[in-house]
């Protein structure tokens, strides 16, 4: 490639053409084969999505020359003055260099993964010999008052942990070994730097906030540990685990203030949804015609978003619903990266046609997924009466603020593990690390005597590597464009308003075009800040 400054754009072009043709094929395959596998379990589908896996990797790594080409095309990007181009340059190098791994490791590396997300889409604890889904388990600890039960329930959803271990420690391992080729620390620090974030700031964040909620939520706990105390029939002393909503404390559990299971009983949650879009002026029947939105044996009894093929308008949402608060959240959460993959800019080149990061993505499914317990929602999208939300509404924003505290501090504990787990998978402590985390972060008692690989009980580490972070960065940014809507549009909210449907869609057409930050900035009008979620959910209502 003739990397000459006077020859540099259109040949930068050309070189990103011939590569976005081989990419786009692959990476749609490949999803494709990930949606299969998700909503079948068959056997069938994991075989293709370690084959194709396999293949897209190779797409990444096969030609050295190539990668040397990206790299040298990336050091001099400076010379490119199309910004776009320039933009898909860094971009196109992120992708590859996230992908660089030995030509021994691939097959072995995408044999791992397929085998993990078949494990984690099939797997199914058993009580008493029986299996039962995640599902079951899940109401079992947010309704059950019986301890023995709630105990059962969450041991079962932990009996995924020592299937998962070995081959999760053997991926993060070959994960590791790749990062270290590029100079890179370990992966975690790889993974890091290709998301364009910055460690030290990331951690000194994380820091700040942790010593910010520190307080509030060990005065909050106090209040939930003396409600599912007598809830439960316990001492205080006695709360374990089980006793905490869901198999890993990261939802708020229910205390019985508010009925909000009851609001959504009889309710068709698709419909809800739809409605819910309208009044912003976006779209969703599309994507929920091709989605997979109900339970049933064999299928990923996850929730997740899939954008089939960025330059199309395939995207597609699973879930697993249920008419109940937690599922009416997920829905709109999905159905909020759903609405971002479709809004992005049509005429955006393939390696933009993207979020402006995870982290955004995640922003706007959270602000979404936020509107299940908001006021205004439930008076105009389900249709309560001023008396029922005046009685529910005091209750509903406690529950809120409990359970973005809740998740702020669940996802610490996530963060500061994988750092861990990544900086020496060999530890023999792993098991005792995690429970210390739990118990620093969480404030949660570890069961007596336990030495299990409860870690590995978790979906992200295996087959979403390094992006708890984004989740905490999400919540802080989706306050932020909260605020900016209530200062920017005429109705000075998210619900009924097309303003604020507006606004989103600025940000959804941008896509990938600048980082994620000056995205931000752009459409917020600062760049991320901590205060506004503070503001919502730390400081004492």
């Amino acid at each position: 490639m003739n990397t000459e400054q006077q020859n540099l754009p259109s040949a930068a072009r050309a070189f990103v053409a011939a590569l976005v043709a081989r990419l786009r094929p692959a990476a749609r395959e490949y999803n494709l084969a990930q949606w299969n596998l998700a909503t079948t379990g068959a056997p069938e589908h994991r075989d293709a999505l370690e084959r194709l896996g396999a293949a897209y990797t190779r797409v990444l790594t096969d030609d050295p020359a190539e990668w040397q080409a990206i790299q040298q095309l990336y050091a001099g990007r400076a010379a490119i003055d199309d910004a776009g181009l320039r933009r898909e340059v860094e971009l196109l190098y992120t992708s590859f260099a996230a992908a660089q791994v030995a030509p021994e490791q691939i097959d072995r590396l995408a044999a791992l993964e397929a085998g993990l997300t078949d494990l984690y889409a099939n797997f199914r604890g058993t009580i008493d010999g029986a299996a039962v889904p995640n599902n079951t388990l899940n109401t079992t600890l947010r309704e059950s008052d019986d301890s023995e039960l709630r105990r059962e329930a969450w041991e079962a959803s932990k009996q995924i942990g020592p299937a998962a271990r070995p081959g999760l420690l053997e991926l993060v391992e070959l994960r590791n070994a790749s990062a270290r080729a590029l100079g890179f620390r370990d992966y975690y620090a790889k993974s890091l730097a290709l998301q364009e974030i910055d460690e030290a700031e990331l951690f000194a964040l994380l820091d700040d906030l942790e010593a910010r909620t520190r307080e509030p939520f060990r005065a909050l706990k106090r209040q939930l540990d003396a409600a599912l105390a007598e809830r439960c029939h316990v001492p205080l002393a006695e709360l374990r685990p089980w006793h905490y909503s869901d198999p890993f404390f990261q939802e708020a559990p229910r205390t019985g203030a508010a009925d909000l299971d009851g609001l959504f009983a009889s309710q068709d949650l698709l419909a809800l949804a739809t409605r819910t879009f309208d009044g912003i002026g976006l779209e969703v029947r599309v994507v929920l015609a091709r989605s997979d939105l109900f339970e049933r044996d064999n299928k990923d009894q996850h929730a997740f978003c899939t954008h089939i093929d960025r330059l199309s308008d395939d995207v597609r949402v699973l879930c697993n619903l249920r008419p109940d608060a937690r599922w009416m959240d997920t829905l709109l959460h999905e159905l909020g990266h759903a609405v971002y993959d479709t809004y992005l800019g049509a005429d955006l080149p393939y390696l933009l046609r993207t979020a402006a990061h995870i982290n955004t993505t995640e922003a706007i499914a959270m602000l979404m997924g936020r509107l299940a317990i908001n006021p205004e929602w439930l008076a105009r999208v389900r249709g309560l009466d001023e008396a029922t939300v005046r009685g529910v509404a005091a209750a509903a924003r406690d529950e809120q603020r409990v359970a973005q505290l809740v998740f702020l501090r669940w996802g610490l504990v996530m963060v500061h593990f994988e750092r861990a787990l990544y900086a020496d998978p060999r530890r023999p402590d792993l098991n005792a690390l995690w429970w210390d985390l739990v118990e620093r972060f969480q404030m949660v008692q570890r069961p007596d005597g336990r030495d299990e690989p409860d870690w590995a009980a978790k979906i992200h580490l295996a087959i979403a590597p390094v992006y708890y972070h984004n989740y905490i960065l999400g919540e802080l940014t989706a306050s932020q464009l909260s605020h900016a809507i209530a200062a920017r549009t005429p109705e000075g909210r998210l619900v009924d308003s097309p303003a604020a449907g507006e606004l989103l869609r600025e940000l959804f057409g941008l896509g990938a075009q600048l980082p994620w930050n000056a995205t931000l900035e752009r459409v917020s009008g600062e760049r991320l800040s901590a205060r506004y979620f503070v503001d919502d959910f730390v400081a004492a209502p």
